[in-house]
């Protein structure tokens, strides 16, 4: 694997006073002001490959060199301080006219745009120097955005500039990029989720009138009635088990396939695909270590990039068989109750009665032909005064009478008292 690199290259800043940029970090000074360098100055990068590397002597080296000659290729120098809404521009202007022409001088009405770090005067609605809009920016006045402010001034003392550094490191957005921004279109799938969503909705709402009760008032206008009484007749049957039971009369029986086991028969060669990750190649990437002193630590790092390959491997499977397991099955006569027939009894009105079951007797060896009853059940429907019909509990359904006015639960079409 390929080893990592670290050299060391030199930085670059810029001058926060006079706007210098691309200063190389060997200046304790600007060049171009003579201002010092803050200590709270960031430095960056511009070329961070082996060509460009620089041993901390010679950096050193520089550095001395570049205290001797340094000079100011400016007559003016620049003094920082900090201010704030209270105190108006040094500029000979009204108040309120908002200049924010290339002085740099601001009126505290002045409005600040976000896209090119620069000032237009309020009277005016669109960025005089990227032409980003107003109402795309934040808007906020330079009264908002006061702080530390560097004023350049000549030889006689007279102010030339002014500079707010307290936006200076704001990250700036796109002016290009939010300028050409268009209205998002809705798209028309969209109205499919929304026919989707509604009948979703409907479906939840069956849902809950269903499992939910409400509560509703109804006015008893009619009654309806089904009882019902199920028959059974004792039989004689044919059936067949593994076993055989109590009262069972043996016709036959005979070796059967019960189960099945699973067995091992044998074993094959089978092949296989198996996947590898290998190295294919190695990508480099560049980290940066500002030293804070001008220059910056460089490591070129190698990451393998891998590739699946794949061979062909053999392995040994198990192969079964299913082998049945016999077992005596048993064939028989038994008498067993079956359902016969229904005495079903109906009416449309208030007064339900059971139909008479006229059950037989025995008839037949071992009391086959013997009837009996098996359940009795009944349904009982209440019909309102708006023709709606509902069933209820036989009990409830007794108590209630026609023309009855009752607040009652509804889950379905049941009816129960509401308590």
């Amino acid at each position: 694997m390929p080893s990592d690199k670290r050299y060391t290259v030199e930085g670059y800043w810029d001058c926060q006073y006079c706007g210098r940029t691309g200063i190389r970090g060997r200046f304790k000074s600007c060049p171009g002001c003579g201002h010092g360098r803050d200590a709270s100055v960031r430095f960056y990068t511009m070329e961070i490959d082996e060509a460009h590397a620089i041993t901390h002597e010679e950096f050193e080296r520089q550095t001395t060199e570049a205290d001797k000659n340094s000079h100011s290729d400016s007559a003016n120098y620049t003094h920082a301080s900090i201010i704030d809404a209270a105190v108006p521009s040094l500029f000979d202007r009204d108040e309120g006219e908002g200049r924010g022409d290339e002085s740099d001088a601001h009126d505290t009405s002045d409005w600040y745009c976000d896209y090119c770090d620069s000032y237009n005067p309020v009277t005016a609605s669109f960025c005089r120097n990227c032409g980003a809009a107003r109402d795309q920016s934040s808007g906020k006045t330079y009264a908002q955005t006061m702080g530390t402010m560097a004023r350049t001034y000549d030889a006689q003392g007279n102010l030339v500039k002014e500079r707010d550094l307290s936006a200076r490191h704001k990250e700036k957005p796109d002016p290009a990029k939010h300028i050409s921004a268009k209205p998002v279109k809705k798209k028309p799938g969209c109205l499919r989720f929304v026919l989707i969503g509604g009948l979703l909705l409907v479906f939840a709402a069956i849902v809950m009138a269903l499992v939910l009760p409400t509560t509703k008032d109804i006015t008893v206008d009619g009654f309806d009635w089904e009882q019902t009484i199920a028959i059974e007749q004792l039989q004689t049957v044919d059936e067949s088990d593994w076993s055989l039971p109590s009262g069972g009369r043996l016709e036959r029986k005979s070796e059967e396939i019960r189960s099945y086991n699973r067995v091992l028969d044998h074993y094959e060669t089978v092949e296989y695909e198996v996947s590898e990750q290998v190295v294919d190649h190695y990508d480099t990437y560049t980290t940066t270590v500002d030293n804070g002193d001008g220059t910056f630590d460089v490591e070129e790092h190698s990451k393998p990039v891998y590739t699946t390959e794949y061979h062909t491997e053999t392995r040994e499977e198990p192969v079964y068989v299913s082998v049945p397991v016999f077992d005596t099955k048993y064939y028989y006569k038994i008498e067993r109750w079956v359902h016969e027939r229904d005495v079903t009894t109906s009416g449309t009105d208030h007064d339900p009665y059971w139909g008479e079951p006229n059950l037989s007797d025995a008839t037949g060896a071992h009391g086959t032909g013997e009837e009996r009853e098996a359940s009795r059940t009944g349904t009982y429907g209440v019909t309102d005064s708006e023709g709606k019909r509902y069933t209820a509990d036989e009990d409830f359904w007794r108590s209630l009478e026609k023309g009855q006015t009752i607040t009652v639960e509804v889950r379905g079409d049941h009816i129960t008292p509401k308590e």
